[in-house]
């Protein structure tokens, strides 16, 4: 488990992934993605529900529908997914839940949570779909023999 996102996140993150892995212009099932990447079938339309209202991924009805990206992999940088699922407010609280934690009433780790979350938020901003797409076969290849 994320100690980031939400699960919803991790899913919408890995299924993203697994679409830019896909042919140009393929569709792919529900029941394919929620099966390679052995993501609850129900848990899996909700999320793709909503990457499709965010633009990120299309989805198309009828004998050769499914899910697709809505744009090239190169297009869609992760922070796009992340705000899509989670919001924009994912990082803003105390990484040890203390109330009212910021720059005049700091935590004990206040100052070094404020560092990582720069990094972290750089790293979104600057990743697509299509640079972290490379390397994605042995994952993919590892959740399936996890789950099978």
């Amino acid at each position: 488990m994320s100690l980031i996102f939400s699960k919803s996140c991790e899913y919408a993150l890995q299924a993203s992934l697994f679409l830019a892995k896909q042919p140009k212009d393929q569709f792919v099932l529900l029941r394919d993605i929620s099966d390679k990447l052995d993501i609850p079938h129900h848990f899996l339309s909700k999320v793709l529900q909503t990457l499709t209202r965010a633009d990120i991924v299309a989805s198309f009805k009828g004998a050769n529908g499914g899910f697709t990206l809505a744009r090239p992999s190169h297009e869609i940088h992760l922070i796009e997914i992340v705000c899509a699922v989670d919001g924009d407010k994912f990082l803003d609280e105390c990484v040890l839940g203390f109330p009212g934690c910021g720059d005049k009433n700091p935590c004990p780790v206040h100052q070094q949570w404020k560092r990582a979350k720069e990094i972290i938020l750089a790293m979104l901003y600057k990743k697509t779909l299509a640079e972290l797409g490379r390397g994605l076969e042995p994952k993919l290849d590892l959740i399936a023999q996890l789950s099978g």
